[in-house]
């Protein structure tokens, strides 16, 4: 009877400890806030680096800069929004796998969800707008490389999420840096989208 009471408490021990925050001890910093801030700087250098081919897409009515800060605001919306239930969902599913194997549990789900975000959420506002100007919306093979570039930029986000993380979290100093220049960019790209809709 011990032992089984001793063998219950361990296991709502380990529970305890999988489900809390974990934080870094020196810093203070919750790693999954650190993995969060890496997403968020991850995709927004990217949606920034691949801004030249989506601001081209047909119809082509927004300009490069513009553009590029739309979708840094989406990047990091998803980042600190949906990004935080998507790394917990990470955790859950990796915690019990063997090392290795975790990260290709995070660059999966990464792939998954902002190829999804990017088609739904970035292109359905990009659609809008064109649509409102009379220029029509994206054609199948322009969403399809979207969606494609979506998946990739998620899977690459992910994976230095899961990998960088934990190292972040030891520098309060870089992760509130980090968070400060993407939240500034994003903020660029709210005022030129609320410009956009302003003018329709």
């Amino acid at each position: 009877m011990s032992e089984s009471i001793s063998s219950a408490s361990r296991g709502g021990m380990a529970a305890h400890t999988h489900t809390s925050v974990a934080k870094d001890p020196a810093s203070g910093v919750p790693i999954m806030l650190a993995q969060a801030v890496i997403l968020a700087a991850t995709l927004t250098f990217c949606e920034i680096f691949c801004a030249p081919l989506t601001a081209t897409f047909r119809p082509a009515v927004f300009a490069l800069l513009p553009w590029a800060g739309v979708a840094s605001l989406f990047a990091v919306m998803f980042s600190f929004v949906v990004g935080f239930a998507l790394l917990w969902c990470a955790e859950s599913f990796a915690y019990r796998m063997r090392r290795k194997l975790q990260p290709l549990v995070y660059a999966t789900i990464g792939a998954i969800s902002f190829g999804v975000w990017t088609v739904w959420v970035i292109l359905g506002v990009r659609d809008m707008i064109t649509a409102r100007l009379g220029a029509g919306v994206l054609s199948a093979h322009d969403t399809t490389i979207a969606a494609v570039s979506g998946a990739l930029l998620g899977m690459a986000a992910f994976f230095a999420a899961y990998t960088l993380g934990e190292r972040l979290a030891r520098h309060r100093a870089a992760v509130i840096a980090l968070a400060a220049a993407s939240l500034l960019t994003a903020c660029y790209g709210g005022y030129v989208l609320a410009i956009m809709l302003h003018t329709l």
